[in-house]
């Protein structure tokens, strides 16, 4: 996916000014940036959510699996519920409830777990829309560090051949299995 000539303001707030970057297709593609740099209104604009810029994206990737910094249930659905609301497929979500360890949970409401439960709520959601392209706004920012060595390499095996983009401010996670990284300044 490449950005070009990307002009984005906000009144006289000037966020990007022809940026030109490129995600590449089928890695680990993690953004990185101080605070206010422009990384979600990025992730805003590759989603669709956000239109009005300037400049061009060259993408072939029309699925797009979105994990928010904020999770986003439904709090009258269940954890599967809040899962299957995004396909109609009847696939199986064992594996993926596996992945975030939420395996046990499927049958909660959203009120009864805390924030980094729902967090894996909306990362398992994700993967089960199963995008061609991932994109993740801190989306283990919530999650103790034991768990993110437990989950991430598992979520990364199920996403092997897929675009992925993340943003994230652990640098530790970046490192460690960041194959591009995008820097904003």
């Amino acid at each position: 996916m490449k950005i070009e000539n990307l002009s984005k303001r906000f009144g006289k707030k000037v966020v990007f000014d022809d940026y030109t970057t490129e995600i590449l297709d089928n890695k680990i593609n993690y953004l990185v940036g101080p605070s206010g740099s422009g990384k979600t209104t990025l992730l805003r604009i590759l989603s669709g959510l956000d239109k009005d810029f300037n400049g061009s994206i060259d993408s072939n990737l029309q699925k797009i699996s979105i994990v928010f910094q904020e999770p986003r249930l439904f709090p009258n659905l269940t954890i599967e519920e809040n899962i299957r609301i995004v396909s109609e497929s009847e696939d199986s979500i064992d594996e993926i409830l596996k992945i975030v360890e939420l395996e046990n949970d499927a049958k909660l409401l959203p009120k009864e777990l805390s924030g980094g439960m729902k967090m894996r709520v909306a990362l398992a959601r994700a993967l089960f829309y199963d995008g061609d392209i991932f994109i993740m706004d801190e989306p283990f920012s919530a999650l103790d560090d034991e768990l993110k060595e437990r989950m991430i390499p598992k979520i990364f095996k199920l996403l092997k051949n897929k675009t992925i983009l993340i943003v994230s401010h652990d640098l530790n996670e970046v490192k460690k299995y960041g194959e591009h990284i995008i820097e904003i300044n």
